[in-house]
């Protein structure tokens, strides 16, 4: 065994605290999940964006007076920003294939955004999202991993939104999209975590 994999030993290889602390944003994520897919099958997705909005908007005022938890940290906020996105496409396209495909959109944006900040060392978007792992993670590598299934998950998207049947988009994209991508990140793990790779 090298001396460099000592020290790697000596910390805990899963810090649950984190994992702790942004559990209620995480819960709320889902939740707002659950809640588009039960509207969009009880009514029509236009619907549910301006429901999900609007449940959305609640949250943002409960949090102000419920200081103790962070309600929108992490992967919170970003469905609420989501939420607004498919609000706003329902609104000005008035059409249920556009607001499909806000996904693979947006998803193309921020992957372009991560792969930046990649190539700038990882030092903003990814020294960021790393707060949230509950593991130790090189930034740069973050991002860049990031940004790179960003863009799988809006080409699996954007097809699904053309080809599959809405049922079926319904359902990935509410459950389905996640357990893709957590598979895949658990594969790049090593990487991300620079596992006897130079960093």
């Amino acid at each position: 065994m090298s001396q460099e994999q000592t020290p790697k030993r000596a910390e805990p290889e899963v810090d649950l605290s984190k994992m702790k602390r942004n559990a209620p944003a995480i819960i709320v994520d889902i939740a707002l999940g659950i809640l588009f897919f039960i509207v969009a099958k009880l009514t029509d997705l236009q619907t549910a964006a301006f429901f999900g909005v609007g449940a959305a908007l609640l949250l943002i005022v409960i949090q102000q007076f419920v200081k103790s938890v962070d309600l929108l940290g992490g992967l919170a906020l970003f469905g609420v920003v989501m939420l607004g996105i498919s609000a706003a496409f329902a609104w000005y396209f008035q059409d249920d294939l556009m607001i499909k495909l806000r996904t693979s959109i947006v998803g193309g944006f921020s992957s372009s955004l991560f792969l930046t900040d990649a190539a700038f060392g990882g030092r903003y978007l990814g020294e960021r999202l790393s707060r949230y792992m509950p593991f130790k993670v090189i930034p740069r590598r973050l991002a860049f991993v990031v940004g790179g299934l960003s863009l799988i998950m809006a080409a699996v998207n954007g097809v699904l939104a053309l080809y599959a049947p809405e049922d079926i988009w319904l359902f990935y994209t509410t459950f389905g999209d996640i357990v893709l991508f957590a598979g895949l990140f658990a594969l790049a793990g090593p990487y991300v975590r620079g596992d006897n790779l130079p960093a």
